[in-house]
């Protein structure tokens, strides 16, 4: 017998990669200085109630909202996950039309299942090499003109750090009475410095979900729901927070969010010393030609407005892909990054990275740049219609019959999984669609790629059953 998940976690604790990927704290203890064995306690009269917060629970979330300049804030103990479900059942009801970025996180899909919705997916911009961009306007004002819209739900910024224009979409939004649900869980830090990008509460959103846990010092699940502007109803969110919140919260979770908001709010040194780092880190990166560094030349287009510079999404244009250069970086200089996709890598640094570590990681991939050649990449043939509209909701597939066919067999079929190439993380066919001969040449030539298609296992693909 063994204790596979413990003695698993103790071998990589010997072992001591750098963790460039979250959660936040990277193990720092400067950050953590805390045993939270001690503190996993539960809900008694002293401890408050998370369900019924009039205590010190209530405080946490009072000062929580001050310093994001929320009218309220939440605690989300499983996740931005969480949060994002919960928004959507606050903010729709059964039959809404809601407006979907295609490059949402999978917890909106759940969302949608649960509150019985009709998407529109509307698709981002796609980079030359084949990275999410941000949502055309142009686009978002079509949508609204065709349909009656309840919410528009999506993801500023991207895993690769690109945010949208979000106070125009904002704007647009609200022009038309609907309401904006922005998953910002990659961007929770964005609050401490004008240097990051401009939060998204402060530029119009009325629903914002912030996973602390992945860019600031807390512990895993860790996450912020917050909301601004008087378009939601606050009654209705409350009881949504409740219901996917457990009832059984941790407290070192919420303990590690409280204590991370009081120690950046009060030592304002903690970031100006992160960002000399990274700032020099970015500027020996530039240099770089074959590990190329995606930087702020990218700002304006494919409807980006802007970069985050807590991460280095790197474009890996030679003949070995970004998965096999995270191995390198693993095996050969013990570091691990956040993603490793076909071209590029993405590497995660927060306030508490130890310097020593990012200079070390800029190190590595401005040596491995001289060594390797550069080499024209082929661009990714991808191609996704502006607006589409399912054919079934996701809530009708999800409890529907359903059967794996062959793919070359599903053409006029309905997909009851979602077929999504990573990158850039856009559904070919979103959940509900009828399957064309136009997207399976598009999976093929995806995978003849190299190009990692999920909703696709030993060339068949869930359908629902006839």
């Amino acid at each position: 017998m063994a204790a596979y998940i413990f003695d698993r976690l103790r071998e990589l604790g010997e072992k001591n990669a750098y963790p460039l990927h979250m959660p936040g704290h990277k193990r720092n203890l400067r950050f953590m200085p805390y045993d939270f064995r001690i503190y996993d306690i539960t809900e008694t009269e002293q401890t408050d109630n998370l369900h019924k917060p009039e205590g010190i629970i209530a405080y946490a979330q009072k000062a929580m909202a001050e310093l994001l300049g929320a009218d309220s804030s939440y605690f989300i103990v499983n996740g931005g996950s969480g949060g994002m479900i919960a928004s959507i059942l606050a903010c729709c009801n059964p039959g809404d039309n809601v407006l979907v970025a295609g490059n949402c996180h999978k917890s909106v899909y759940s969302g949608l299942v649960m509150s019985g919705v009709n998407p529109i997916y509307i698709s981002p911009q796609i980079t030359e090499e084949g990275l999410c961009g941000g949502i055309s306007i142009r686009d978002i004002f079509r949508a609204f003109d065709d349909y009656d819209i309840k919410a528009m739900i999506i993801t500023s910024p991207t895993y690769e750090g690109f945010t949208c224009d979000v106070k125009t979409i904002a704007d647009v939004v609200h022009k038309h009475n609907s309401i904006l649900i922005v998953d910002e869980s990659h961007g929770a830090h964005f609050i401490f410095s004008d240097r990051f990008p401009k939060c998204a509460l402060s530029q119009g959103a009325d629903v914002v979900v912030n996973s602390w846990h992945k860019t600031l010092p807390c512990l895993n699940q860790a996450a912020v729901l917050s909301t601004k502007g008087g378009r939601v109803d606050i009654d209705r969110l409350k009881e949504t927070v409740s219901m996917i919140n457990t009832t059984s919260p941790s407290y070192p979770i919420m303990a590690s969010l409280d204590y991370a908001r009081d120690l950046l709010s009060r030592d304002k040194n903690l970031f100006t010393q992160y960002l000399e780092t990274l700032a020099d880190a970015r500027h020996e990166l530039t240099h770089c030609k074959t590990l190329k560094l995606v930087n702020d030349s990218i700002k304006g287009q494919h409807d980006i407005a802007d970069v985050d510079i807590s991460r280095f999404t790197i474009m890996v244009r030679t003949d070995i892909t970004g998965v096999r250069l995270g191995k390198i970086l693993l095996d050969k200089y013990n570091m691990q990054v956040e993603l490793a996709g076909f071209h590029h890598i993405v590497a995660l640094t927060t306030v508490a990275d130890d310097p020593r570590g990012i200079k070390k990681f800029v190190k590595t991939i401005t040596e491995l740049d001289k060594k390797l050649e550069r080499k024209y990449i082929e661009k990714i043939p991808m191609t996704s219609a502006p607006v589409t509209v399912p054919t079934m909701t996701p809530r009708d597939v999800y409890f529907s019959s359903k059967e794996a066919v062959d793919m070359e067999s599903a053409v006029g079929r309905i997909a009851a999984v979602s077929v999504i190439p990573y990158p850039p993380g856009i559904p070919v066919v979103p959940m509900g669609q009828i399957i064309t001969q136009e997207h399976i040449d598009t999976v093929n030539k995806l995978r003849a790629a190299g190009i990692s298609i999920m909703g696709i296992e030993n060339n068949n693909i869930i359908t629902v059953r006839k």
